[in-house]
Parts: structure tokens; C-alpha cells; sequence
């Protein structure tokens, strides 16, 4: 999916990602983000934690599959913050 599909099925869904953060513009060391970014000429998802900065998860040349991934990566996320124990 784009970046836009993304967005719009990320809204939709309402998904709950606990303490974390969406980022789609840049990368940051902010605590708890996650994102996928355009950043010199591939797609770099990337997570952040409290204290550490940012380190990439991984790295694609298309978009669709930058975002996939990334809508995956979310999932899990949403599923683990609304988890009942």
C-alpha cells in the first residue's frame, strides 16, 4: 500500500499502539516512535525505545512493500497493546 493508503487504513482502523508514536516524515530518536520513512532513496522502517534512539528494522526500495511491511509491524503492536491478561 502507499503511504496515503496507509494513513487513511491506519485512521480507519483506529488502532491502539500503546505508548508509541506514528512517524512518517523523518526519522527520530524520540521515545516510542515507529515509522517508515523516504530517506536517501529507500524506505527505512525504523522503532525507537525510551532511552536508546532509533534503529531500523529493515529496508525497501518500494513503497507498497515499505508500508505492507510496516501496516504488519503496526498490527503486532496494536494486538500487544490491547492484549487482556
Amino acid at each position: 500500500m502507499t503511504k496515503a493508503e496507509f494513513i487513511e487504513k491506519y485512521k480507519g482502523n483506529q488502532l491502539n499502539i500503546g505508548n508509541y508514536n506514528i512517524e512518517l516524515n523523518l526519522i527520530t530518536d524520540a521515545s516510542f516512535v515507529m515509522g517508515c520513512v523516504h530517506d536517501d532513496g529507500v524506505w527505512k522502517i525504523f522503532k525507537t525505545t525510551e532511552r536508546t534512539g532509533h534503529y531500523i528494522i529493515k529496508e525497501l526500495s518500494n513503497e507498497d512493500a515499505a508500508f505492507d511491511y510496516f501496516y504488519e509491524l503496526v498490527l503486532i503492536q496494536h494486538n500487544t497493546a490491547t492484549q487482556s491478561y
